[in-house]
C-alpha cells in the first residue's frame, strides 16, 4: 500500500525532463551558430558534457564552466576528458574545455568574450544578494550574444500533491531551493535584467503533461536573451578570478588538406560497398526501380573519414563535380559511372559490416557501446547529425523517462 501511495505522488515525462532541458538549450545554441559557450552553475558537467559533439560543420570550439563547490566542479572535468573514441575517431575541429571554481556574484575577465552564456537550474539555489548581482555579471559585464537562464515554474507543483501547492504547507521542490517562481515573477526578473542592459528576451518551456491543463505551464520555464547592443562596453572595469581546476584540449583531425585526386580515391574505396550493398526492395514501390549506382550525398557524407578530408558539404560536392566518374543530379544525389567488382562476397560482408553496424546505445550518460570501438580502420565509422539528443557527442535513441520533477540530473 505505501508503494501505491507513493506512485500516486509520480509525475512521468518522457523524454525525461534532463534530455528535454539539455536537448532544447542545444537547439538554441545550433540555431544561433555560437562557437563558444559559458555554463554558469555548471555542476558536475552534465551541460557541458552533452555540447561535445565531435561530427558537426560548425562545432562548439570553446567551453567553459564554473561552479561554487570545487568537488562538483572536479567531477565536471572528469565527466569532460576525451573518451577513447575521441581519440580513434578524431572530431574535426579543435575543442577546449575550461573548468572553474567560483561564485556567480563575481566577475572574471577570462569569461569575457563568449558567444553564448547557459545558467541550467541555478537560480533557484542561490541567496538574494548574489542573485542581485547575476544581471550585472551576465547581461552588463560579460555580454554574451545569448543567454539562456531555467528554472522551475512552481504553477506547476499542483501535480505533485506532497509539496500542497497554494496551501501554507507548502514546501519547494528540493531542499535547497531559495524560491521558486510564478511564470509572472519570472518574467518581471527577466524584463528588468533585460530592460536595463539593452537585451531582447522571450520565454518559454519545456516539460509538459499530455492531459494537463495548459493554463499551469510547463514544469520547467525558459528565458532567452539576447544582446541588441553587442558594441557597448561592459559594466565593470575591475575583475576577480575565479579558480582555474584544469583545462582540457580534445584531439582533432589536423592533417594537412588533401588534394582533390586524393580524396575521390577515398570516395571510390566506399562508394564499391554503396554500390554492391544489398538492398531490401520489398518497401520500393512498384513503379519506381532500384538503382544500386544512384547514391544519395548523406550516405558519402555520413562516413566520418569523408567528413575529415571535405570539411564541408560543399567541398565534397565540388569533389564529385569535379570527377567525369559521376553526375551530380541535384544536391542530394549522384549517379556513379563506374562499376565496383568486390574481391568476394565475404570482403563485402566482413568490410561492409563495419560500416554499416548498428551502435548499441544506453540510458542516461553511460557510455555506448559498438563495436566499431573495436575497429582499426577509423574510416568505417558512419557520423549522425540528430545531435539534439547526444551525450558527450553521441547520440541516446533509448526512449526511456523519468519521474518526480527532474532537477535531479539538471
Amino acid at each position: 500500500m505505501e508503494g501505491e501511495e507513493e506512485d500516486k505522488n509520480l509525475v512521468y515525462f518522457d523524454p525525461p525532463l534532463w534530455r528535454q532541458r539539455r536537448s532544447f538549450v542545444n537547439e538554441v545554441l545550433r540555431e544561433s551558430k555560437v562557437t563558444s559557450v559559458v555554463d554558469f552553475g555548471c555542476g558536475e558537467g552534465s551541460l557541458l558534457s552533452f555540447l561535445i559533439q565531435p561530427f558537426e560543420e560548425s562545432p562548439i570550439t570553446r567551453l567553459a564552466g564554473v561552479d561554487i563547490n570545487r568537488e562538483i566542479a572536479e567531477k565536471a572535468v572528469e565527466n569532460c576528458r576525451p573518451w577513447d573514441h575521441d581519440v580513434e575517431f578524431l572530431r574535426l575541429t579543435p575543442l577546449t574545455v575550461d573548468i572553474y571554481q567560483g561564485s556567480i556574484d563575481i566577475a572574471d575577465k577570462r569569461f569575457l568574450g563568449f558567444d553564448a552564456l547557459v545558467c541550467m537550474e541555478v537560480v533557484e539555489h542561490v541567496d538574494p544578494p548574489v542573485l542581485d548581482k547575476f544581471f550585472d555579471i551576465v547581461l552588463g559585464t560579460y555580454k554574451p550574444k545569448i543567454v539562456i537562464v531555467t528554472t522551475p515554474n512552481v504553477e506547476f507543483n499542483v501535480y505533485f500533491p506532497q509539496l500542497k501547492y497554494g496551501t501554507p504547507e507548502a514546501t519547494l521542490r528540493i531542499e535547497d531551493h531559495r524560491f521558486e517562481w510564478t511564470r509572472k515573477e519570472f518574467q518581471e526578473w527577466g524584463n528588468s535584467g533585460a530592460k536595463k542592459y539593452n537585451y531582447s528576451v522571450e520565454y518559454t518551456g519545456v516539460g509538459k503533461l499530455k492531459y494537463g491543463d495548459p493554463a499551469v505551464g510547463n514544469v520547467t520555464q525558459i528565458a532567452i536573451f539576447r544582446d541588441l547592443n553587442p558594441s557597448s562596453k561592459p559594466l565593470l572595469s575591475s575583475f576577480d578570478t575565479y579558480e582555474h581546476i584544469e583545462k582540457i584540449d580534445f584531439p582533432y583531425y589536423n592533417e594537412p588538406d588533401k588534394s582533390y585526386e586524393e580524396i575521390l580515391e577515398t570516395i571510390h574505396y566506399y562508394l564499391q560497398f554503396l554500390c554492391n550493398r544489398i538492398i531490401d526492395t520489398t518497401n520500393i514501390k512498384n513503379d519506381q526501380q532500384h538503382e544500386p549506382n544512384r547514391i544519395k550525398i548523406e550516405e558519402i557524407w555520413d562516413i566520418h573519414r569523408i567528413r575529415q578530408l571535405c570539411k564541408t558539404k560543399d567541398k565534397l560536392r565540388d569533389v564529385l563535380r569535379s570527377s567525369s566518374d559521376f553526375t551530380l543530379l541535384n544536391d542530394e544525389e549522384i549517379i556513379v559511372h563506374r562499376e565496383y567488382h568486390l574481391d568476394s562476397y565475404d570482403h563485402q560482408e566482413e568490410d561492409y559490416d563495419d560500416y554499416d553496424d548498428d551502435y548499441e546505445y544506453h540510458g542516461g550518460d553511460e557510455i555506448l557501446s559498438s563495436p566499431n570501438y573495436n575497429n582499426d580502420d577509423q574510416n568505417w565509422v558512419t557520423t549522425t547529425t540528430n545531435t539534439a539528443i547526444t551525450t558527450n557527442g553521441w547520440p541516446d535513441y533509448i526512449g526511456d523517462y523519468d519521474s518526480g520533477w527532474g532537477d535531479e540530473g539538471k
